[in-house]
């Protein structure tokens, strides 16, 4: 005896179509506001956002360096990163910079703190004293002055030089 088929509901559907889109969105981390550049994670799970106005409101440094992304001297300005770092409460342990695209390099605030001085890596907002896009690998971009500090230039400070940095999270570690 074959039995009719039970009516669904329109709920069971829309939670199937639903379920995928809210998986991506827990799974992609905080929602930001829309002027929010960067997002500070701390291991406790606080967010610390800060827009261009707070980013430029730190005390800046500026430098002129060429890149190996740039082939010419550029002028890089920002606040310095561990001065962001602290304005979030984050001063050693492990953090990950993480770009838009995902790219990821995990850095050691106290093993690696030769490359991370009171004057340098900035998060550059500006290059040539002018904001900067995706397009231009911004908005916000980890650079080194390169051509002052000759020591710099070493694999392992090219992968902190990360650009399109969306966020910065602390390592539970």
């Amino acid at each position: 005896m074959r039995h009719a088929p039970q009516p669904r509901s329109r709920l069971s559907g829309l939670a199937r179509l639903a379920a995928p889109l809210l998986l991506a969105t827990v799974c992609a981390g905080p929602v930001l506001a829309e002027d929010t550049l960067l997002a500070i994670e701390t291991a406790d799970g606080t967010v610390t956002e800060l827009d261009r106005d707070t980013l430029e409101a730190m005390t800046s440094r500026d430098f002129s360096t060429e890149t190996q992304w740039t082939w010419e001297e550029k002028k890089f300005s920002g606040p310095v990163l561990r001065e962001v770092l602290a304005s979030a409460g984050l001063e050693h342990g492990v953090i990950a910079l993480v770009a838009d695209d995902g790219y990821e390099m995990k850095i050691d605030l106290d093993a690696d703190a030769e490359y991370l001085t009171a004057d340098y890596p900035i998060i550059a907002t500006r290059i040539d004293d002018a904001p900067f896009e995706v397009t231009e690998s911004g908005p916000l971009w980890v650079m080194f002055p390169y051509d002052s500090h000759p020591e710099l230039n070493v694999e392992k400070v090219y992968s902190m030089s990360i650009w399109q940095l969306k966020r910065i999270v602390e390592s539970a570690e």
